[in-house]
């Protein structure tokens, strides 16, 4: 068996795996994800990825509605499509939230990374992955993340250099507040 990460294979093992029979193998990434670009004027946290139920936006768009009452000019932009966008939809509606939380639908890789390019926070509120390829490519945009601390999540983001981890929505929408209000913890 092949995993993305040590902390995947950890969870293979918990569940009865053998050792010698997994093996780490870390993914790779396209040059064109790379720092240049400008940050938007204003902050802007994006997330990336299938609208399926694993990804649990719909925590993300909870989030960023209350980090705005530290950051009021926060906005999100949601890149991907699946099975959740008109659920994450009637969320935004419900949370009044339309103003500042966009859906960009699916984009091709170079305007990905000129997304990655201007977002202040590339954000995950995932509840598993094998690794956070999203967070990986943001990284090499020069842009920090800010997850779930989740497997996968721990091995993409090195923590208090790449990005941060949160342990609770609580602390993923505190985070996400201080990300966005202290331009040093960014860099």
């Amino acid at each position: 068996m092949i995993t993305l990460s040590p902390s995947s294979k950890e969870e293979m093992l918990e569940i009865g795996f053998r050792d010698d029979l997994v093996e780490v193998v870390p993914p790779g990434l396209d040059p064109r994800f790379s720092q240049g670009g400008s940050r938007s004027a204003t902050p802007l946290v994006v997330g990336v990825g299938r609208l399926m139920p694993v990804k649990r936006f719909e925590r993300l768009i909870r989030a960023v509605v209350a980090a705005r009452r530290s950051a009021p000019d926060l906005e999100l932009l949601l890149v991907g499509t699946g099975v959740e966008k008109e659920a994450l939809q009637a969320l935004v509606t419900e949370l009044d939230a339309g103003s500042f939380v966009r859906f960009a639908g699916r984009v091709d890789d170079d305007e990905l990374v000129e997304i990655y390019r201007s977002a202040w926070v590339v954000a995950s509120t995932s509840v598993r992955e094998g690794w956070g390829m999203t967070l990986t490519e943001a990284a090499a945009c020069g842009t920090p993340a800010l997850a779930t601390r989740i497997a996968g999540h721990v091995d993409a983001v090195a923590e208090g250099v790449s990005g941060l981890l949160a342990d609770d929505d609580a602390e993923f929408a505190r985070l996400l507040a201080r990300i966005c209000t202290d331009a040093n913890l960014r860099q």
